[in-house]
């Protein structure tokens, strides 16, 4: 495992345990203080709106290569987004805590998909492999992916079980200093010399990797006017032949309704018992930590179009089930139904970010990581809008989330648009019987000045 590599690892599992400490239950810590789903709902668009505006931020630090102002900037926004999701209340929590939360997304997510698209574009070094074979960089992402997901998986969890925990005692200072000494030491430790040097080498390595591109595709061209450009404008004016826009409006939206909606139905479903709701969610662990081993060196010995055509199918009918979920249902039919859910939800994640990832590679990483941030956050702010003014039409919280998973079973269907380059495709039924030698050229990884 290479030094970037390693720091990724790092970095993404720190960040996981500390998200499950607390953040993981921000919709129902907002349930908790009388929040009604009109306000949760301004919250989320509040917390893109922040994101937004960090971005441009994250943005220059990058340009001036400053990792350390980076790093430490992730870890102390989340002590921040902690102290006042425990210690504010009323519309300070909700304006507040918002602004902290998009800023720690932003310099967070930010930060580890740079890292991620970085690893998997370097090329594999003799002691990573036996026989001395370099793996496409398409199965690069897929077992890398996998990877991240078991890490992901295992200490995101550990953080939701004690944190279950502390908050159903009421420990909730004893959450704080716990999170804070975690956030701390991880602070300290990217903040070192030798961890400060591996990051260093990112931006040289993008640049290389820029400068050793022979020619662009039709596909490209948009994104170098993005990256002449680099005004917000350009941004909202991004379009490639992948429908990469489109996807990337609609995908923040529904990463938000499942992390923040659907962890407001499990609270219902477990009758308001945070406890019990993270043991059903560290339950989950079992299943998904099976299924990404299965997975994970795998995804890319099948065909990848139909994979990815099934995960979406999949993803649409999962959204259909959480429709139908009702606290009434005996417990027989709805605990399988939450596995299946997350088995479905999981499956489709897998493979979309496998897809994001390679189509990011194909063309200008950086700026297409950059563009997928602002066009998500974009559509996040307008479509949680909206649902706080349409909120107040229904009876309860539980009838409009219902309603929200029903309208949004065949939306999830456009995410079948979503192309991968025709040069991956093209390579992906051969590259796996292709021997390289392990000092072949990088992949052609395009990165710029701005990011996802």
């Amino acid at each position: 495992m290479n030094s970037i590599a390693r720091n990724f690892f790092q970095f993404a599992g720190a960040h996981s345990l500390l998200i499950g400490l607390l953040p993981f239950f921000i919709p129902v810590l907002l349930l908790q203080r009388g929040n009604s789903i009109e306000a949760i709902a301004l919250f989320i668009a509040l917390t893109g709106l922040s994101f937004i505006f960090s971005l441009k931020l994250w943005e220059k630090v990058y340009q001036k290569a400053n990792w350390r102002l980076i790093t430490a900037t992730s870890f102390m926004t989340e002590i921040s987004l902690v102290t006042a999701l425990l210690y504010t209340d009323g519309i300070l929590l909700l304006v507040v805590a918002a602004l902290l939360n998009g800023a720690y997304n932003c310099f967070y997510w930010t930060t580890q998909r740079v890292l991620f698209s970085t690893m998997t574009s370097a090329p594999v070094q003799p002691s990573d492999t036996e026989t001395h074979e370099q793996p496409s960089a398409n199965h690069q992402t897929g077992r890398h992916f996998g990877n991240f997901q078991i890490v992901v998986v295992i200490l995101l969890k550990l953080g939701i079980l004690i944190s279950a925990f502390l908050l159903g005692a009421g420990y909730e200072f004893q959450l704080l200093i716990l999170s804070t000494a975690i956030s701390v030491s991880a602070m300290l430790w990217f903040l070192r010399a030798s961890n400060n040097a591996t990051f260093a080498t990112i931006n040289g390595t993008l640049s290389r990797s820029l400068s050793s591109k022979n020619g662009l595709t039709a596909s490209d061209t948009t994104d170098r006017n993005y990256q002449s450009t680099g005004n917000c404008q350009s941004i909202f004016k991004f379009k490639d032949k992948h429908n990469s826009a489109v996807v990337f409006y609609l995908d923040g939206v529904f990463l938000f309704l499942e992390s923040y909606f659907w962890i407001i139905s499990l609270y219902y479903i477990t009758q308001e018992n945070i406890k019990q709701l993270g043991l059903i969610v560290v339950l989950l662990t079992v299943l998904l930590s099976v299924i990404f081993f299965l997975l994970k060196n795998r995804i890319d010995a099948i065909d990848r179009n139909k994979v990815y055509v099934v995960a979406v199918v999949f993803y649409a009918v999962s959204w259909l089930l959480r429709s139908m979920l009702d606290t009434s249902l005996p417990d027989y039919w709805v605990y399988p139904a939450i596995l299946v859910i997350a088995f479905l939800t999981t499956f489709f994640r897998l493979s979309f970010n496998k897809r994001f990832f390679d189509n990011a590679r194909q063309l200008r990483p950086l700026n297409y990581l950059l563009a997928k941030s602002y066009l998500s956050q974009t559509g996040i702010v307008i479509f949680f809008s909206l649902i706080a003014l349409l909120a107040s039409y229904f009876e309860d919280v539980q009838s409009a989330l219902a309603s929200t998973y029903l309208i949004l079973t065949p939306i999830a269907l456009i995410y079948l648009v979503y192309s991968v380059p025709k040069e991956a495709e093209n390579r992906s039924t051969t590259e796996e019987n292709t021997i390289s030698s392990v000092t072949a050229p990088t992949q052609n990884l395009q990165f710029s000045k701005t990011e996802n």
